[in-house]
C-alpha cells in the first residue's frame, strides 16, 4: 500500500526514529497521531529513570499550533533581520540614511623609484 492512499485511523499513530537529531533537546522519535479526527504531531524522547529503566516522554502538538509557532518564528526572524514591524513595507528611499560624499578625489600614489641600482646583486 502506498503512503498516498494511507489514511490514519482515529486513536492511532506512528513514530519513526529521528535520524536528523543533533541535540539532546530534539526528540528521538517523531510521528503523527489522530485523536478524535484531528491530526497531531507526536514527539518522543527516550529517557532513563533513577533505576536505569527506559521510558519515553511524549509531546503532542496540533497542526494549528505548529502553524502558529512557525508564523511567530518567521515574524521574529523578519524583525531581527529587517528591524521594526515586519508587516510594514520597507523604509522608503527618502528616509534612508545619507552618507557624506567625499569632498575631493583621492590623490594618486607616486610611482615607485626603480632607479636605485645599488640594491641589485649583479
Amino acid at each position: 500500500m502506498s503512503q498516498s492512499n494511507f489514511q490514519q485511523k482515529d486513536m492511532t499513530g506512528v513514530l519513526f526514529y529521528n535520524s536528523y537529531k543533533d541535540k539532546d533537546t530534539q526528540p528521538n522519535y517523531k510521528g503523527k497521531v489522530m485523536i478524535e479526527g484531528k491530526e497531531y504531531s507526536l514527539s518522543a524522547w527516550e529517557r532513563k529513570d533513577k533505576n536505569g529503566n527506559t521510558y519515553y516522554s511524549l509531546q503532542a502538538t496540533s497542526t494549528d499550533e505548529q502553524r502558529s509557532r512557525a508564523e511567530d518564528n518567521l515574524s521574529r526572524l523578519k524583525n531581527n533581520v529587517f528591524g521594526g514591524d515586519a508587516s510594514q513595507p520597507s523604509t522608503p528611499a527618502s528616509s534612508a540614511p545619507q552618507y557624506a560624499q567625499p569632498t575631493q578625489a583621492p590623490k594618486p600614489m607616486p610611482a615607485p623609484d626603480f632607479d636605485d641600482d645599488e640594491d641589485l646583486p649583479f
